[in-house]
């Protein structure tokens, strides 16, 4: 019977331990005990050498979590999928594409700057044990990850973010099911960062000034979408990078693409809200064409007025001439009721007449210019409208079962534009208004008499029936806030669109839990190496977005997967396996010895560290369930299930 290497693993390390203590060194750099010392026996106190102050030279790392992570990564495939990336440089001493992994692994540890690898107090670059936990016999350096990055492609960034999709995405898939199995629904929220550099650099490309972190900057804005409630908490699904001038608004939509790709699915598309749109449309239609069926037969009577008008004073002009021409008639045109006089007088009345039907012709002209475009306004509409029902009614064709998900965003993406594509996506929306005047004018429908709820410790709020906002299609509930501060009273406005059964103190409490995608970003800036860029190249530094938000879910899942690995941990270690900052800046900087063996390895905590005593084994092989497909869905068709 073979033995599984995690059962008897302990009880090596436990044996390890005894012949340190008795002078004996596990790779033999110990003097053994002579020959003629008997041992004392197990159940009395012996007195035993002291063991020497640090393990051999080559076996300790100042970066423990690093190690385990590169372990993790080998499982995970990590390497072997980035060893594959496109990049166009030469190899050297070292590939290009080991650089690219080291510079994932000066993320992971988050680095301030590049070459921190070289120049920090306990460097990358000078950590062995590291290097070979991720496939290589040494780092290179940061100069040499510099031009690598500098080298890179839009093939090369395309190619990251494909692998890297690859490798998490059963991950994703394990945090989807979980949610759908509690019966949960899918929250995703979505939020614009900005990514600062020096307003005097000319050396960033692309970089523009824009509203960021409450203030005017220059840099740039990523888009960044999490999923949150499933068993990690809070993972990063997707990040797309703009300029700095970008507005929120212009970024949701491809956010939600995004991460509807990730997690595999999307809701029920809402086609019949885009039918009855178009059914309107068809009722405006109809009415702009009878308008201007009227404007055409007003301007068929005019026409036929004018060319009336003309004749007649044509006609008046020439009875005039052959009067004057008439001696016997000029001899009575002083008086009124004579001949000439009549068509003198028609002379001048048409002559009166026709500036003012030409006015009207005029008038009239202008009109049926605003009705055609009009109509052309509305049979464009009407055509993208008909080629979006298309669009959604596809997608719902090739839906296997349909995603229960919410998106809570902030005004600024809370467009009219935007909240109609969003319901008509499918989803349940919470958010607030976009506009400060919307809610004055939302805030003037509350009754005088009305009950306030108290939603917070100086927030009360009261429910609104579903209404139109501004130019927002369809009706959404409405939730007016106040807040009680020492000077004033302040007001806001909440929407929503989907579930109508919560409570005041509910929907204000769901809202305001998208503080976890808040907590995300500062995460990602002040932990993962996102505060400033670590490049100056365009592709370099996209690549360090898609690097940092495949750490922030790699430590995060690294930490669950450890909890079974770690042995005799402390309640400080037990904590900080759930806390990727800690996990980042503590843990990945401590000092461990490396225990490796032909059969596993493991990492026993310095005694000067906050874990001191607690050892991770790694042995055995990771295992991943992969969702099956009959809970997904794929732009192919019908996934096959096996």
């Amino acid at each position: 019977m073979i033995i599984p290497p995690l059962l008897w693993m302990p009880a090596l390390l436990d044996m390890t331990t005894h012949l340190w203590a008795t002078g004996w060194s596990w790779w033999g750099m110990g003097s053994a005990p002579s020959p003629e010392a008997t041992p004392a026996p197990l159940s009395a106190p012996a007195v035993l050498p002291v063991p020497p102050t640090d393990p051999p030279v080559g076996t300790v790392t100042d970066h423990a979590l690093l190690v385990v992570l590169g372990a993790y990564a080998q499982h995970l495939g990590v390497i072997d999928q980035l060893g594959q990336v496109p990049l166009a440089q030469r190899t050297y001493d070292h590939a290009p594409q080991e650089k690219l992994i080291q510079f994932l692994v000066g993320i992971l540890s988050g680095i301030d700057y590049l070459q921190d690898f070289n120049e920090a107090a306990h460097p990358l670059g000078r950590d062995p044990l590291v290097a070979q936990a991720w496939g290589q016999t040494a780092f290179a350096h940061y100069s040499g990850v510099s031009r690598t990055l500098a080298a890179a492609d839009a093939d090369t960034l395309a190619a990251v973010i494909q692998r890297l999709q690859a490798i998490t995405q059963p991950l994703v898939d394990a945090e989807v099911l979980a949610l759908l199995r509690s019966d949960h629904p899918l929250w995703l929220d979505v939020d614009l960062v900005g990514r600062p550099v020096s307003s005097t650099s000319t050396s960033y490309p692309e970089a523009d000034f824009g509203w960021m972190d409450d203030g005017v900057a220059k840099g740039y804005q990523t888009a960044l979408t999490s999923l949150a409630g499933g068993p990690s908490g809070r993972i990063l699904l997707s990040s797309q990078r703009y300029p700095g001038r970008t507005h929120s608004a212009a970024c949701l939509q491809a956010a939600i693409r995004a991460a509807e790709q990730v997690v595999g699915g999307h809701p029920q598309r809402r086609t019949d809200l885009v039918q009855t749109r178009l059914d309107a449309l068809a009722t405006d239609l109809a009415v702009a064409d009878a308008r201007q069926q009227a404007l055409a037969t007003q301007q068929h009577a005019l026409d036929a007025a004018s060319t009336a008008a003309v004749a007649a004073q044509v006609q008046a002009q020439a009875d005039v001439a052959a009067l004057e021409a008439d001696p016997a008639a000029m001899a009575r045109a002083d008086r009124p009721h004579r001949r000439l006089s009549r068509a003198r007088t028609r002379v001048a009345t048409q002559a009166r007449r026709q500036p003012r039907l030409q006015q009207r012709l005029a008038t009239l002209a202008t009109r049926q210019q605003r009705v055609a475009q009009q109509i052309a306004t509305l049979h464009q509409q009407q055509a993208a409208l008909q080629q979006w029902h298309d669009q959604l009614a596809t997608e719902n064709t090739g839906l296997i079962a349909p995603l229960p998900l919410v998106v809570r965003v902030d005004a600024g993406f809370s467009t009219d534009d935007n909240l109609a594509w969003l319901i008509e996506m499918g989803y349940a929306v919470v958010t607030k208004v976009h506009n400060g005047q919307t809610a004055t004018c939302v805030r003037r429908g509350i009754a005088a008499d009305a009950t306030w709820d108290t939603v917070g410790r100086n927030a009360e709020a009261v429910s609104l029936a579903a209404q139109r906002i501004a130019a927002c299609p369809y009706p959404l509930d409405a939730l007016v806030v106040r807040y009680h501060l020492p000077d004033r009273m302040r007001y806001t406005t909440l929407l929503r669109y989907g579930r109508t059964d919560l409570l005041a103190p509910q929907w204000f409490q769901q809202y305001n839990a998208r503080q976890i995608i808040e907590a995300g970003i500062k995460e990602h800036q002040g932990v993962l190496t996102m505060r400033r860029p670590l490049v100056r190249s365009l592709i370099g530094m996209q690549i360090q977005e898609q690097f940092s938000l495949f750490a922030a879910n790699f430590v995060r899942w690294a930490g669950q997967w450890l909890r079974p690995l770690v042995r005799d941990a402390n309640q400080a270690l037990q904590e900080a396996l759930g806390e990727v900052k800690t996990l980042v800046r503590v843990l990945a900087q401590c000092r461990a010895e490396v225990i490796t063996t032909a059969t596993g390895m493991a990492l026993r905590f310095d005694d000067r560290s906050p874990f001191a005593g607690a050892t991770i084994v790694l042995s055995g092989q990771v295992a991943i369930q992969e969702v099956l497909p009959l809970f997904k869905q794929s732009d192919w068709g019908h996934a096959e299930t096996t």
